[in-house]
């Protein structure tokens, strides 16, 4: 016999956390969050790579019911916020409601219930589903020609080898986004050479990084209101002044751009390097880059930049496509993530057993973010067009899992059994968001991983953060079709 609970959470990132969390906050226990892994933390527990940290502010990266005085540093590295994921975890007593070691290969919509299948052939029904496996989970391998063929070490930041030793190799980084920027300076001193190579070149922009003072810790931990301020400021800083340099052409985004262009010229001393590190596509068209070492790295002996693309991987190195045969023994790919891969390692079927890989296959959209037409009762947190290109993720991860909530009150209130949103307002929600999507400098045509071959953009939310909180502050009704709790039941 099936197991049964009214809420199935997905996955135990920070999503998943922050929704058993808010469950339980709310005297709720009949919840069971599915994890595949053996502990909790997502993203921050899968990328271990040398220098993995945070892009936004250690302050603002935090849930706003969790503010944490002992942060360390401006931008906090990958394991402190593990830890902070952990802590939070114990604090709120999360462990009994997560089953770990349970991988979910099937979620299926059968008879008004989800049907949760495991890959070790467990079934769970569910009222309700909530999706907290995020929108960047497969590492987007590289797909080159001969990769097969090379005869040294090779894999991906996600799944770093801490098993093999850089120390005195000749490495080759593919790529040269936020991952790479934090790897390169990294493991410079350590190699006995590193090869870059660019298809193109980023905008880095100076992180300014620096230890938190241990007096300025004690001060939060006095006074948690000063923290809380400190915050706010934070906050409204990247969410007034990140929204508007993003807009095409706006008079901050070109500001944005000498203040990236003076960091580049201060930072590598080689006119030619110089050069070939300079965009050629505006300044958030492709994900900003955040560090203050990643340009200066280029200036060691040991560290060269190749712009010229790719034309195989061979046995020994790698051949460009000006005939250069670059001889490395270890291939590290930079190459991110695939967004919206939920679909490529989760079946989710709704009505009539319709795939939501089929309904995407042309097109990757969602009502309000996190809710898709025809899968009743089924929530996507961190879904299409939630992320940010300004700010931090958790602001939106807070504010769709108050929605979910406020949508269990509704069913409550009005004694529903299933709610799933018109595709008339699923509709008029993504005119509007492509609409002025067109304003934006990420819909410019770069050929971002934020959109799609038509450079339709699936993945950034083209306003500020605080417009994304008000406009789910409160489900409407007449968006919604449900069906009513029968009497019988």
């Amino acid at each position: 016999m099936a197991e049964h609970v009214r809420v199935a959470v997905l996955g135990a990132g920070m999503s998943g956390i922050c929704m058993g969390i808010q469950l339980r906050l709310r005297g709720m226990d009949d919840f069971l969050i599915l994890e595949k892994a053996g502990a909790v933390g997502g993203t921050w527990r899968e990328n271990t790579y040398p220098g993995v940290a945070c892009d936004v502010p250690s302050h603002v990266y935090s849930y706003s019911f969790e503010l944490n005085p002992d942060w360390s540093h401006a931008f906090s590295s990958g394991g402190e916020i593990w830890e902070y994921c952990d802590r939070c975890v114990r604090k709120y007593g999360l462990e009994p409601f997560i089953r770990f070691h349970t991988e979910v290969v099937s979620v299926a919509f059968e008879a008004d219930r989800w049907r949760i299948r495991t890959a070790d052939g467990c079934l769970i029904t569910a009222d309700l589903v909530v999706s907290g496996l995020g929108g960047l989970h497969v590492p987007n391998r590289a797909r080159i020609p001969g990769l097969e063929d090379f005869v040294g070490t090779t894999f991906h930041t996600a799944q770093w080898r801490h098993d093999h030793d850089l120390h005195g190799r000749r490495v080759a980084i593919i790529g040269t986004g936020a991952s790479a920027a934090q790897v390169l300076p990294s493991i410079a001193s350590d190699v006995a050479e590193v090869t870059v190579f660019q298809r193109s070149a980023a905008w880095v922009f100076p992180r300014m990084a620096r230890d938190i003072p241990q007096s300025r810790r004690d001060r939060f931990h006095r006074h948690p209101w000063l923290m809380r301020l400190y915050r706010w400021y934070l906050w409204l800083l990247l969410d007034v002044f990140g929204v508007m340099s993003l807009r095409r052409g706006s008079r901050l985004n070109r500001r944005l751009e000498q203040v990236a262009l003076r960091h580049l010229e201060a930072s590598v001393e080689d006119p030619d390097t110089r050069r070939r590190l300079t965009p050629d596509y505006a300044a958030g068209c492709k994900r900003r880059c955040i560090s203050d070492d990643y340009l200066s790295a280029f200036n060691r002996e040991n560290v060269r930049l190749v712009t010229d693309p790719i034309v195989r991987v061979e046995g020994n190195g790698i051949r460009d496509a000006a005939g250069r045969l670059h001889q490395v023994d270890t291939i590290i790919e930079a190459t991110g993530f695939k967004p919206f891969d939920i679909t490529d390692y989760v079946s989710i079927s709704g009505r009539d057993g319709r795939r939501l890989q089929d309904t995407w296959a042309d097109r990757v959209e969602s009502f309000r973010t996190l809710m898709v037409p025809g899968f009743p009762n089924f929530f996507l947190l961190l879904g299409p067009n939630s992320a940010t290109g300004h700010t931090s993720a958790l602001i939106m991860i807070e504010s769709q899992v108050q929605y979910v909530l406020q949508c269990l009150d509704l069913m409550d209130r009005e004694s529903l059994k299933l709610i799933e949103p018109e595709q008339e307002a699923t509709r008029a929600f993504n005119r509007r968001l492509q609409k002025d999507m067109g304003r934006m400098v990420f819909s410019s045509g770069c050929n971002a991983w934020y959109t799609d071959e038509n450079d339709f953009n699936f993945t950034l939310w083209p306003y500020s953060a605080l417009r994304f909180l008000a406009e789910m502050l409160h489900p409407r009704r007449d968006e919604f079709r449900a069906e009513p709790v029968s009497e019988a039941e």
